[in-house]
């Protein structure tokens, strides 16, 4: 079984059944994990804050870094390989707050309310999330079952799934 790690400000999507896309460390950045059941087509996006507006250059060269370029990028990608987007099944993991942030930023709220926004304008359900709180967490997914998993890290430095 192939795996295919994705990055900050990455997406990755893929048509092998026997893949698992993963992505680690999400603290106030938010991981969009979709799968096409019908098709068996998955993909995952790392992003890392809301809007690309603050930085058009950076939105142009990585675009998976913003909720609003990223998500509309994933959603189209998946539909390349033949994706329904009336099909995907979503899931949301991230939006954190790790650091002691003040209630101005409060980037992880921010970039969970994007996310849930677009999603919701492209006709997107989200079926599952695991956001918000002070710990980090990992998402992954089987492509050839679609099954998600989120890994949870601790205060203390311990896992839960």
């Amino acid at each position: 079984m192939g795996m295919i790690v994705v990055g900050i400000s990455e997406l990755k999507c893929t048509a092998d059944q026997d893949a698992s896309i993963v992505t680690y460390a999400l603290g106030s950045c938010i991981g969009v994990g979709a799968h096409d059941p019908v098709r068996g087509l998955g993909g995952l996006l790392h992003f890392l804050l809301p809007d690309s507006r603050k930085d058009p250059e950076r939105a142009i060269a990585q675009p998976a870094s913003y909720a609003d370029t990223g998500i509309p990028l994933l959603i189209r990608s998946m539909e390349r390989l033949g994706a329904d987007r009336r099909r995907l099944r979503v899931r949301l993991a991230g939006g954190a707050r790790i650091l002691d942030d003040s209630a101005q930023l409060e980037v992880g709220k921010r970039n969970y309310m994007a996310a849930r926004k677009l999603l919701w304008q492209m006709g997107v359900i989200v079926e599952m999330e695991a956001v918000g709180g002070s710990v980090s967490r990992n998402l992954g997914l089987t492509v050839g079952t679609g099954e998600f998993w989120v890994q949870m890290r601790t205060k203390d430095g311990t896992r839960e799934n």
